[in-house]
Order: structure tokens, then C-alpha cells, then sequence
């Protein structure tokens, strides 16, 4: 009983000190027009999608950090994003981010940093 007196408030103590883990990165999107496309990168999965056409994922690699951005390689998918402001071409808007997607050796232009 003794012992129990004794373990509740270390553990008290102890309880306050503890973290809790941060959470995921939000899911960090990119299109393009002319042909239109998109891309979703997630903790998970790189996924794009063109409009008529089966989705291809292929699992998140580790972030390689470029002198300009980040840079994802998969055996189909590969990103190159550069930090810049980047219009769309056919909105107003601009995004943080120009980016780069080569997928199955074709290559898309487009913006990101939604």
C-alpha cells in the first residue's frame, strides 16, 4: 500500500512533463493547366491525378531538401518544387510555390503551396 502512496504522485509529476506528439504535416497540394493536373503529397502517399485517368500513387520518399525547395523522387513520380511565386495562367491568383512534376517521363508545369 505504502508503495502505491509512493508511485501516484511521481507519476503526477511525471504526467505534466510528458509531450504530446505534433501533428501531421497538412497535405501540401500542386496543379497545373494546359493539360490540367494535380498533386497531393501527404505523410503517405504522392498522388497525382489527370482528369480521365486512373490516379497513380506511389509512396511519400523521404524529403530530399534542395537549394531551392524540396525534391521528391519515386520510380514513377518525381516533384521539384522551388520556392517562387507562381501563377497559374489562367487565374488572378498566385501561389507560393513553382512546381514541377515528371511522371512516367512526362513532364507537367505547374504552382503550389495550397
Amino acid at each position: 500500500m505504502n508503495k502505491l502512496l509512493l508511485a501516484l504522485p511521481l507519476a503526477a509529476l511525471t504526467g505534466g512533463c510528458l509531450t504530446t506528439p505534433a501533428p501531421p504535416p497538412p497535405p501540401y497540394h500542386a496543379l497545373g493547366t494546359e493539360p490540367f493536373w494535380n498533386l497531393l503529397i501527404d505523410p503517405v502517399n504522392l498522388t497525382f491525378v489527370q482528369p480521365d485517368a486512373q490516379p497513380i500513387l506511389q509512396r511519400t520518399p523521404a524529403v530530399i531538401h534542395g537549394v531551392a525547395g524540396e525534391i521528391y523522387q519515386t520510380a514513377r513520380i518525381n516533384v521539384n518544387i522551388v520556392h517562387a511565386p507562381c501563377s497559374d495562367g489562367m487565374s488572378d491568383r498566385t501561389y507560393p510555390d513553382k512546381v514541377q512534376v515528371t511522371v512516367d517521363g512526362r513532364q507537367f508545369n505547374g504552382c503550389g503551396g495550397l
